[in-house]
């Protein structure tokens, strides 16, 4: 699975759950721009990236389409 299919469906559980996966988290990686999908508790890829499941909770990622 790609890693925008991943985000996608992360995105969607947390959107239909009310909240993120507990088995997921969700990334965001400024050196690249993206958002990335890997197993709770693991190392962020690079000491500049932020999990992003608060806000992707808050909604900061849902869209009216």
């Amino acid at each position: 699975m790609s890693n925008s299919q991943e985000v996608q469906q992360h995105l969607e559980k947390t959107v239909q759950q009310g909240q993120a996966p507990r088995d997921q988290q969700l990334v965001f990686e400024p050196g690249t721009g993206e958002l990335v999908v890997q197993p709770q508790g693991s190392s962020k890829p690079s000491p500049d990236a932020v999990v992003a499941d608060q806000i992707t909770e808050d909604g900061f990622f849902w869209s009216q389409t």
